[in-house]
């Protein structure tokens, strides 16, 4: 991972650098003309100057007049740049303090030039003006993804294409997608880092309000285009729990699926003598990260280190819908987003000289593990040993059906339930055709996703394979009610091979929380207890006996 330490930047240009906002005597020298020296500069160096405005608009870095001081401010986080007119013509400028040479600012017919090392010393942009357009090299992704926002939020088509690639292009963005990114563009961006895995090279720009922080996610593909992209609530505050000990086990990167689907995760073997057990970690819904980090909780990261200290390991991947958001979103389906990622990763895992191939298997949460019964049933050479269940949401009721039970729970306002039960009736009709959708449709995330889920219903393909599962609930879920829990006894009833157990005082995050309390708990800094990764532990490792 690299990153790029925060850095802001606040410019205060004199009067003189705006040209429409400049009187003309002001421009001009005490003869009337630009001098030679400086006119000669801009003209020898060409494209070693870039006009400051332009320059700024491209990369959203916002530009203010303040009349009453006769400045222009532009700025882009904590240091300081001012440039002030020395006198008429002649622009004078210090960085931090420190004065600048006097060719670094250069104003030639009304418009400000700012030499191309000056902009990379204040602002940590490399750019280029070549053919009376801004070029930002693709190895500047930091820049380029700053480019890439300003143009969405500013709706300019032919400046995101500029800097996407062919496949982005096609895909495009959802419209919430792109109503989000243009709200956000009254909202200062005050970190900027770099991240790098095997699939992308990601930009996350964080947007940051009184209420809530936003992380815009640009990813991009090897020539240094932007190839996907994604917006959402930036999370912080999470602490490693007690039983975290880094020396217990080790920790590599691993890419999972191909193409358009290639994720990559985190795979966490137990220090000593393997080959171990392996636990696949599915998440639930949403575009969740390998660690199925939701505010200041990573319940995924807690099992994998926990879970070491029993000499099992771990497997989290990144979820396919968040890697590969964009180019996705309008076509995968639960398939996609479930069932093959995990089935690419067990196939992986049988070849990977650490793992038992014989003992791997599959952990799902919340709509993960609600999927099992399809996982289990699809993987036709039944590879995955067993299953655990997370906070699995009744597999008696397929999804439709569900909707009309608000005592299952989830996260619909009751005053949304008309509107989606008025949606699923399309969904639920026999013409319902997701290539040609009707026109009335409007559920997210897509019509693929609908037309998959309809035909899924746990309790029968639950009838299709026979494994052994562990199925937890924490009794303070207000996501998925504790009376949910009956639905997988009903359903595996007379099945011995399938273990139950329940915690008095844990959320749906399996961390510890109240009911009423709903998400909040979820942003309090919280791990998942040592009784959930020991119980785990102990069914993977075949002591069932403390569960009951």
């Amino acid at each position: 991972m690299k990153t790029q330490p925060p850095r802001m930047l606040t410019v205060f240009l004199s009067a003189a650098i705006i040209g429409s906002c400049i009187p003309a005597a002001a421009m001009a020298s005490q003869e009337g003309k630009i001098p030679q020296t400086l006119a000669s500069q801009v003209s020898a160096a060409g494209e070693d100057y870039l006009p400051l405005r332009a320059f700024c608009e491209w990369v959203g870095i916002p530009v203010d007049w303040n009349e009453a001081k006769r400045t222009v401010t532009a700025a882009k986080d904590k240091h300081v740049l001012s440039f002030v007119l020395a006198k008429p013509g002649m622009p004078a400028a210090d960085l931090e303090g420190i004065p600048l040479a006097p060719d670094e600012v250069i104003l030639l017919d009304s418009t400000a030039y700012i030499k191309r090392e000056t902009a990379f010393k204040a602002f940590g942009i490399e750019a280029a003006w070549r053919g009376g357009k801004l070029e930002i090299p693709t190895r500047d992704l930091a820049a380029r993804a700053r480019a890439f926002v300003t143009q969405l939020q500013k709706n300019n088509r032919a400046g995101t294409d500029a800097l996407t690639n062919g496949a982005f292009k096609e895909a495009g963005l959802p419209e919430g997608t792109v109503q989000l990114v243009k709200q956000l563009a009254q909202l200062p961006i005050t970190q900027e880092r770099i991240e790098n895995n095997a699939v992308h090279r990601t930009v996350i720009l964080t947007s940051e309000s009184p209420q809530m922080n936003f992380d815009l996610e640009i990813r991009f593909d090897k020539d240094g285009y932007v190839d996907d992209f994604y917006a959402g609530m930036s999370f912080a505050g999470y602490k490693a729990p007690s039983y975290d000990k880094p020396g217990a086990y080790s920790e590599r990167r691993v890419v999972i699926g191909t193409g358009g689907h290639a994720v990559e995760g985190t795979l966490t073997v137990p220090a000593g003598m393997g080959p171990f057990p392996l636990v696949i970690l599915l998440q639930g819904d949403g575009e969740l990260d390998r660690d199925s980090t939701v505010f200041a909780q990573k319940p995924f990261r807690d099992l994998a280190v926990g879970l070491a200290n029993h000499q099992v390991a771990t497997l989290r991947i990144d979820k396919t819908t968040r890697e590969h958001f964009a180019q996705l979103n309008g076509h995968y389906t639960i398939g996609d987003e479930f069932v093959e990622p995990v089935l690419a990763a067990v196939k992986a895992a049988r070849l990977d000289p650490d793992i038992d191939p014989g003992r791997i298997y599959a952990a799902g949460h919340s709509r993960g593990g609600w999927m099992i019964p399809r996982l289990l049933a699809r993987d036709t050479d039944s590879l995955i040993q067993g299953a655990i269940v997370l906070a699995g949401a009744d597999p008696r009721y397929t999804e439709i059906d569900s909707y009309e039970h608000e005592e299952l729970g989830g996260m619909i306002p009751k005053e949304q339930l008309a509107y989606y039960r008025e949606q699923l009736k399309l969904v639920k009709a026999d013409s319902f055709d997701p290539k040609s959708p009707p026109a009335a449709f409007e559920l997210p995330p897509n019509p693929y996703w609908w037309h998959d889920i309809r035909s899924y219903s746990p309790a029968e393909e639950a009838k299709l394979r026979s494994a052994a599962m562990l199925v937890l609930q924490g009794e303070e879920d207000f996501q998925v009610p504790l009376a949910s829990l009956n639905g997988w006894k009903e359903v595996y009833a007379g099945n011995a091979a399938v273990t139950y157990k329940t915690y008095p005082k844990l959320t749906h995050l399996f961390t510890e929380g109240k009911l009423e309390n709903g998400i909040g708990d979820y942003k309090i800094p919280a791990n998942v207890p040592d009784t959930v990764v020991s119980d785990i532990g102990a069914w993977i490792n075949g002591s069932t006996s403390v569960l009951k």
